[in-house]
């Protein structure tokens, strides 16, 4: 088959979000497949797709100075269009898409975001697959009842929510499928939208060799940690939450506790409630490579309290056999079974509990083998690839009846 893939990033190197999905599916899906491959901005460093792809071309975006580029997204606002869309306009890109689905038939359209549905014109959604990875709407509709969060971002979640859903509207039902990464995410949409073209494929994650995962003797005593981009508003909440309402027990029962905050540009909130433990809390800002901290940490959490896609942390966490206590809506993407293959617990007594147990080393082992399987059996690239194919093949097919 021919398929056009279309982002607006360059994935590679693949760090996160749409630019791992994307590299990884690209590089399984060549195996057996033709690919063309469009890229909105030019990357600074080109890597190693050109192995596995037909072609590669990129189009590149006009710079323009941050005040302009402000000015411009509140006029796009004006007629509905939300900013990650205003920001990557260009009719460049939309004339040499034109001209390809002209020139060649593609037998799917592989889109990764929603900013790159610009391109295209009505008549080519029945071929277009989309993945959304989350879905941005219902995503920042309960984004804004985060108990932590200010007046101010409230405001701007709910702004932006109804610019988003008025984008989605106009676009989600019109394509050929609609890809989440998330099984609950799916039935939402389902459901709370009404679409009948929401399908999901899996993640996928690196499964470090046998002999790099740490036995629990040769962990670092105590160390607890916590990833994630710590601007992340989910991320920030759920720091917050832990250190008001659970760590205080965690050290109570565990003395030699120490949290660990992994993740780039912490929110001021983070540094101002880490202040009150003192070197029990280690904040690392950004860092090369995480898997670094989840190799040594005797325990990993994850918070959280937005229900939303797939918490990549604790899929790296448990790969490295590192074992997770996270709340029902960190796991919702997950499918974990409790006491099996980590703790889900919301109530914050039974969360400090299971910490404290863990670093006990109470099951430890099971846990980590358990957890283990669990990324295994289900999150690999090779069954996301494959969840993938079916989709494009049942367009394919039912283009031709």
């Amino acid at each position: 088959m021919r398929l056009l893939v279309v982002l607006r990033y360059y994935p590679f190197p693949p760090r996160k979000g749409s630019s791992i999905i994307a590299y990884n599916n690209i590089r399984e899906l060549s195996k057996r497949h033709s690919i063309y491959f469009i890229c909105v901005e030019t990357p600074k460093v080109e890597g190693d797709l050109a192995e596995f792809v037909e072609r590669i071309e990129l189009v590149r975006l006009w710079s323009i100075p941050s005040v302009l580029k402000m000015i411009r997204s509140v006029f796009y606002m004006l007629f509905g269009i939300p900013r990650f869309a205003s920001n990557c306009v260009s009719r460049k890109t939309q004339k040499r898409v034109r001209e390809l689905m002209e020139k060649d038939k593609y037998d799917a359209i592989l889109l990764y975001e929603m900013d790159t549905m610009q391109y295209f014109q009505s008549t080519d959604y029945k071929n277009i697959i989309l993945n959304i990875e989350d879905p941005q709407c219902l995503k920042l509709n309960r984004m804004y009842r985060l108990p932590t969060l200010s007046l101010s971002e409230k405001m701007k979640l709910l702004i932006d929510a109804r610019l988003v859903e008025r984008y989605e509207k106009k676009y989600l039902p019109k394509m050929a499928k609609v890809l989440v990464l998330s099984e609950e995410d799916a039935k939402d949409l389902r459901e709370e939208r009404k679409y009948d073209n929401i399908g999901c494929v899996s993640y996928g994650v690196y499964k470090p060799p046998v002999e790099e995962i740490l036995g629990c003797e040769k962990r670092t005593d105590g160390m607890i940690v916590f990833s994630g981009s710590m601007f992340h508003l989910p991320n920030v909440d759920g720091v917050l939450f832990f250190l008001h309402h659970i760590f205080p027990s965690v050290l109570k029962k565990y003395s030699l506790s120490t949290l660990w905050i992994v993740g780039a540009k912490p929110d001021r909130r983070i540094y101002d409630a880490s202040a009150l433990f003192g070197e029990h809390v280690v904040i690392t800002g950004s860092v090369n490579d995480v898997s670094k901290y989840l190799q040594r940490a005797k325990v990993s959490i994850c918070p959280v309290r937005l229900k939303i896609g797939v918490q990549t942390k604790i899929l790296e966490a448990l790969s490295w056999g590192t074992p997770v206590v996270t709340t029902s809506a960190g796991n919702s993407g997950v499918g974990g079974s409790s006491g099996k293959e980590l703790w889900i617990e919301d109530n914050p007594s039974l969360f400090a509990s299971r910490v404290v147990g863990l670093l006990q080393e109470q099951q430890w082992q099971r846990f980590s083998e358990e957890g283990r399987k669990l990324v295994n059996k289900r999150f690999s690239w090779e069954r996301s690839a494959a969840e993938l194919e079916q989709h494009i093949m049942s367009i394919h097919a039912g283009s031709h009846k």
